[in-house]
């Protein structure tokens, strides 16, 4: 079985698994900070092409294309229950991967766990970056942005793989408005954060028409996921362990 999207292979004596997809501009580090396990629930970071190390890679340009090699790959590893995480642009990822499996026989996820993330149908810009701005620009809005969140500014050569990744990712993301549901059954919670200066909780009720949906909102900003705080973890391990007493 390839593994070639994962970081490492699934632990075999977890109970599922959670596939957590990057957000726009970086790789499966995105959850380095995250534990290896919630609960029973084996936490599975996916790394697609073009990123950390498979930088040397095509990345993908399409939904479609990124949907369809993921789903692919990874099909043959869905060997127990699963569920998705994806935050900004991985919610989308998440969701374009769930209907990819679902059509390739995959049974639905547990669960979509989408943060600060419109619904697929709204469109796909996040943030301040378009796909008319030039690389200057994208490098001085990442630059303000570690300023704000008082960060160290990484170097101009790391900036500037952020920003090929960013830039693929922009685009990858404008181009994605499927114009409504695909009508599979999909269980999604939507993950707000009191403090997004990007995304307005509020605005996620969109998702309702794509199944059965629960809204929560966490104290935070949008950067507050990556150290999976307590208040997170908990939600995640109350939804899974709701959804298998279920089904």
């Amino acid at each position: 079985m390839s593994t070639r999207w994962l970081l490492r292979a699934p632990d075999p004596a977890a109970e599922r698994l959670l596939l957590c997809l990057p957000v726009s501009g970086l790789g499966a580090t995105t959850y380095r900070d995250w534990p290896a396990h919630i609960g029973t629930t084996d936490v599975v970071p996916i790394q697609p092409p073009g990123r950390e190390n498979r930088t040397r890679e095509r990345p993908h340009t399409t939904m479609a294309e990124f949907a369809a090699a993921a789903a692919d790959d990874l099909l043959p590893m869905l060997d127990r229950p699963y569920a998705l995480f994806g935050h900004c642009l991985g919610g989308r990822l998440g969701y374009a991967l769930a209907v990819a499996l679902m059509e390739r026989g995959a049974p639905p996820p547990q669960r979509l766990f989408a943060s600060s993330c419109l619904a697929p149908h709204q469109g796909g810009r996040f943030g301040p970056f378009l796909p008319e701005m030039t690389d200057d620009e994208y490098l001085a809005e990442l630059r303000r942005g570690c300023e704000r969140r008082g960060e160290v500014v990484p170097p101009d050569e790391l900036l500037a793989l952020a920003v090929r990744v960013l830039r693929v990712d922009v685009e990858l993301s404008c181009g994605y408005a499927p114009p409504k549901p695909t009508g599979y059954p999909l269980a999604v919670t939507t993950i707000g954060w009191a403090d997004d200066a990007d995304v307005d909780p509020g605005a996620m009720t969109e998702w309702e028409p794509y199944g059965e949906i629960r809204h929560v909102v966490l104290d935070g900003d949008e950067f507050s996921f990556r150290a999976m705080p307590e208040r997170l973890q908990r939600l995640l391990e109350a939804e899974l362990t709701l959804e298998a007493s279920v089904r």
